[in-house]
């Protein structure tokens, strides 16, 4: 004989000292799965303690040279560089069409601690340029200027350097920049 108990669930009896000492072993994703549980961890995680970790703390302008920085989660888990429409950024699960422009992550801070100027370098050796905002630079900054990049044409002099390293005749047409099997570039007839 089983009645509806009027107690809350366990997770909140437990006391919110305990939920503290178990939100500070959690990373973005999780703490993101934890505010959806119930209002009480929601208001938890709106507390300032918690804004760096979850991408939301603005600039405070004591970014030294050589600090570490995080990156957002979301700007690991997007394909930049097959996107060809700058309005979309798609997970890389090719299963589902989520475009992460519609997600209110593409709106918190790019790193944690927030910066005001971010140089893009790809794996390394794609210099994609530089991005400016003194209010801080957000996931869908970063993603605007990176898609911006990969479908932007491609100047005579880097569409030489693809003709060479293919081997390629001299008016063979180069029109985007993109990726394939390992090379920044495909070609295009």
């Amino acid at each position: 004989m089983s009645t509806a108990s009027s107690e809350p669930p366990i997770a909140l009896r437990i006391p919110p000292e305990l939920w503290v000492l178990v939100s500070e072993e959690l990373d973005y994703v999780h703490l993101k799965r934890l505010a959806g549980v119930c209002k009480a961890f929601k208001a938890m995680l709106e507390q300032p303690h918690y804004a760096l970790r979850l991408f939301v703390k603005p600039p405070t302008g004591h970014l030294q040279l050589g600090m570490e920085l995080g990156i957002h989660p979301m700007l690991d888990r997007l394909d930049l560089i097959r996107c060809e429409d700058t309005d979309t950024a798609r997970f890389l699960y090719p299963r589902h069409h989520l475009i992460a422009f519609d997600y209110p992550a593409a709106d918190e801070f790019a790193t944690a601690s927030a910066c005001t100027k971010i140089e893009i370098v790809m794996s390394g050796e794609y210099e994609c340029g530089t991005v400016v905002c003194q209010s801080g630079i957000t996931v869908r900054q970063v993603l605007k200027h990176v898609l911006e990049y990969w479908n932007a044409p491609v100047t005579d002099n880097v569409a030489d350097e693809v003709r060479k390293e293919f081997d390629l005749r001299t008016d063979y047409p180069i029109k985007k920049r993109t990726w394939n099997n390992g090379k920044e570039f495909d070609l295009y007839d």
